[in-house]
C-alpha cells in the first residue's frame, strides 16, 4: 500500500489477523506476543501465591501473628517500590532483557527459601522467610521495570486494551486452576510438610517462565544519552499529565492494595474458615478478574478509562463495605463472600486494563523503561503502605480487636476495611488527576527523554 506509515503495518491482532487497514503484522511481533502470553501464564503461578492465600495460610501454619504475616506479605511491594526505578534506569541503559532475566533469577533464589524455612528454629525462621520475599520483590521489580517498555513497540496500538485484556485473561486462567487444584488438595488444617512441597511444585513453574520471556524480542535498543538518575526523573516529570496520573495511581492503592489480605485473615482467623476454603475464595478472586479483564479491555477500547475508573472508585466502596456486613443477609456468609471477591477481582482487574491503557499513551517517546517504572512504583507503593498501615494500626492497637455491629462480632481487620471504604469513595474528586490521553493526540508521548 503506497505512502502507508511504517507504524500502520504493526496493525492487526494477537492471533495475526488483519489490522484496520488490512495489513498484516510480522511474525516477529506475533510470536513475541504469543511469547508474552506463554510467559505470563508460568509467572502467574508464582506471583499469585502471595495474593491467592497460599503463602497466607503458609504463614499462619507457621503460627505467625496476624501483624507479622501482613508486614511480611506487604515486603513484596515495598521491595518493588524501592527498586523498580533503579532498575527501569538500568534497563534502559544496558538493555531490557538483561536485566529481565536477572530479575526472574532472583525471583526463583528467594522463592526457593520458602520451603526450607521449617528447617530453622523459631528466632531465624522469620529471618529466612524475610529474606527469600525481598529476593523475590526485588527480582518482580527487576522483570516488571522493563516489561512495559519491551512491549509497547511489539503491541500496536489499536489493540493495546484487548491484547491485555487477552494477556491477563490468559495467565489468570491458569492461576484460577492451580489455585483451585490447590483448594481441593488443602484440609481444614494444613500441615507445614504439605505446603512445602506445593511451594516446590510451584516454585518449579518459575523455569519455564524464564524460557518464554527470553524469546520476547528487545525491538527498541535505547541508548541513553546520560547516566544521570535524578536530571532523567526531572525531565520525565514535566510531560504533560504525568506527574498527576502517577499521584492518581498511588491514591488508589493506597486504599486497596492492602484489601486481599485483610480478607484472607478475617476468613481465616475471625471467622475460623478452613485453609481449603480461604484458598478456594481467594480462587473466586481471579475468576472475577478473568471476568474483569475481559470487560474492561472491551470498555476500555469503547468509552475510555476516565469511565473505567469511575466505576471501579464505587464498586470498591460497595465491595469492602458489603464484606464487613458479610452476615447481615438471611443467606449463608460463604455465598456473600463470594460475591465480594468475585466483584474485587472484576474491579482491580478491569482497572489494570485502564491504567495500562492510559499509561502507555502517556509515556514520553524515550526511557520508556524508566517511565512505566515510575507508575509500577507508585501503584507499588500505595499498596505497601495499604498492608503497612493496617498493620501498625492493629499492632498499635488504635482499632478495638473486638466489636459488635447488629449483635454480630467484628474485628480490628474490618475497621480497617470500612475505612478503606469510604476513603476510596472520598477519593473520586481525585479523577481530576487523570489526563485521559487515550483519544487525545496532543498529549500522548508527552516530552521526549534524554
Amino acid at each position: 500500500m503506497m505512502g502507508t506509515p511504517e507504524s500502520a503495518k504493526n496493525h492487526e491482532d494477537v492471533t495475526g489477523g488483519p489490522g484496520p487497514e488490512g495489513e498484516r503484522i510480522p511474525d516477529v511481533l506475533r510470536r513475541g506476543m504469543r511469547a508474552a502470553i506463554v510467559g505470563s501464564c508460568f509467572k502467574v503461578l508464582s506471583s499469585l501465591s502471595f495474593v491467592n492465600g497460599l503463602m497466607l495460610v503458609y504463614l499462619s501454619a507457621l503460627n505467625l501473628d496476624g501483624p507479622t504475616v501482613i508486614s511480611l506479605l506487604s515486603l513484596v511491594s515495598v521491595l518493588q517500590a524501592f527498586c523498580l526505578i533503579p532498575f527501569a534506569h538500568l534497563a534502559d541503559c544496558a538493555g531490557k532483557k538483561l536485566v529481565t532475566m536477572i530479575g526472574i533469577a532472583l525471583c526463583g533464589i528467594g522463592f526457593a527459601l520458602f520451603p526450607m524455612v521449617g528447617l530453622f528454629p523459631g528466632g531465624m525462621m522469620v529471618g529466612v522467610l524475610g529474606a527469600g520475599i525481598c529476593l523475590y520483590g526485588v527480582g518482580l521489580a527487576g522483570q516488571m521495570a522493563g516489561w512495559f517498555a519491551l512491549l509497547s513497540p511489539l503491541v500496536p496500538s489499536f489493540y493495546r486494551g484487548r491484547f491485555f485484556g487477552a494477556l491477563r485473561v490468559s495467565w489468570q486462567l491458569c492461576g484460577v486452576a492451580v489455585a483451585a487444584i490447590i483448594a481441593f488438595l488443602l484440609p481444614r488444617e494444613t500441615s507445614v510438610p504439605m505446603l512445602t512441597w506445593v511451594l516446590i511444585v510451584v516454585g518449579i513453574s518459575i523455569l519455564p517462565w524464564a524460557v518464554f520471556y527470553t524469546r520476547i524480542p528487545e525491538l527498541e535498543r535505547e541508548q541513553c544519552s546520560t547516566r544521570d538518575l535524578p536530571a532523567a526523573l526531572m525531565t520525565i516529570a514535566r510531560s504533560a499529565g504525568y506527574l498527576p496520573f502517577c499521584a492518581y495511581l498511588f491514591i488508589i492503592h493506597l486504599f486497596v492494595g492492602g484489601c486481599p489480605v485483610l480478607f484472607g485473615l478475617i476468613e481465616k482467623r475471625v471467622l475460623a474458615m478452613g485453609d481449603g476454603t480461604v484458598v478456594l475464595l481467594a480462587n473466586v478472586t481471579m475468576i472475577g478478574s478473568v471476568l474483569g479483564f475481559y470487560l474492561g479491555g472491551k470498555a476500555v477500547d469503547r468509552v475510555g478509562t476516565k469511565p473505567v475508573f469511575l466505576v471501579c472508585h464505587f464498586g470498591y466502596g460497595i465491595t469492602l463495605a458489603l464484606f464487613v456486613i458479610r452476615d447481615l443477609f438471611p443467606v449463608p456468609v460463604f455465598p456473600i463472600l463470594a460475591v465480594v471477591h468475585a466483584m474485587f477481582g472484576l474491579l482491580v482487574a478491569a482497572g489494570s486494563i485502564a491504567f495500562s491503557t492510559e499509561m502507555l499513551a502517556l509515556i514520553p517517546a524515550a526511557r520508556k523503561s524508566l517511565t512505566t517504572s515510575i507508575c509500577s512504583t507508585m501503584i507499588q507503593g500505595g499498596s505497601a503502605l495499604s498492608g503497612l498501615l493496617g498493620a501498625w494500626g492493629i499492632s498499635m492497637g488504635l482499632f478495638s480487636s473486638s466489636w459488635m455491629l447488629s449483635g454480630s462480632v467484628r474485628s480490628a481487620y474490618d475497621v480497617v476495611l470500612l475505612i478503606y471504604a469510604a476513603m476510596i469513595v472520598l477519593m473520586t474528586v481525585t479523577l481530576g488527576l487523570i489526563p485521559s490521553v487515550v483519544g487525545r493526540p496532543e498529549l500522548r508521548g508527552g516530552s521526549p527523554v534524554a
